[in-house]
């Protein structure tokens, strides 16, 4: 289900970690991007960076916001086990 859900961005890399935990922080944060920004101690560009680079990766939009935010869950939780 997580697979299904992230597609790519379920992908057990670093690069891919740094991606799933720049988008669970974003959408923890109602979406805030100054908040985020803040809390992961990047600018304003280099959020909107990562941000662009997870829902490519994901390969559509964020529209399924609950389901992402399960599966972004499930990941922190049980880690390579999900992925």
């Amino acid at each position: 289900w997580v697979s299904d859900v992230l597609g790519a961005l379920a992908s057990d890399t670093d690069d891919d970690a740094v991606l799933r935990d720049t988008l669970r922080i974003f959408l923890e944060n109602d979406a805030a991007h100054e908040t985020a920004a803040a809390k992961l101690d990047l600018t304003f560009n280099a959020l909107m960076t990562r941000l662009e680079r997870a829902v490519a990766r994901r390969g559509r939009p964020i529209d399924d916001r609950v389901d992402v935010e399960l599966a972004l869950a499930a990941c922190l939780r049980y880690g390579p086990a999900v992925l």
